[in-house]
């Protein structure tokens, strides 16, 4: 079954705050980048994209596990 997991997009200034919903099992890695401002950004990459969420690596890795049959 496939699993969506919605997260908060912070990818571009226009999808700012909107959901994205992303196939779970398409997730190949998830990280934390820092940013200009000193904090610092969630990154997942998977199926040949990159997605900049709101949510923490640790929020992140917690909806995979959580769903994962």
């Amino acid at each position: 079954m496939t699993k969506m997991l919605r997260f908060t997009n912070i990818s571009r200034e226009d999808t700012l705050d909107m959901p994205i919903y992303i196939n779970r099992d398409h997730i190949v890695s998830v990280w934390e980048q820092p940013t200009d401002g000193g904090s610092l950004r969630t990154i997942i990459f998977g199926a040949g994209n990159t997605w900049h969420v709101e949510e923490s690596v640790k929020e992140v890795i917690k909806m995979i596990e959580e769903h994962n049959d």
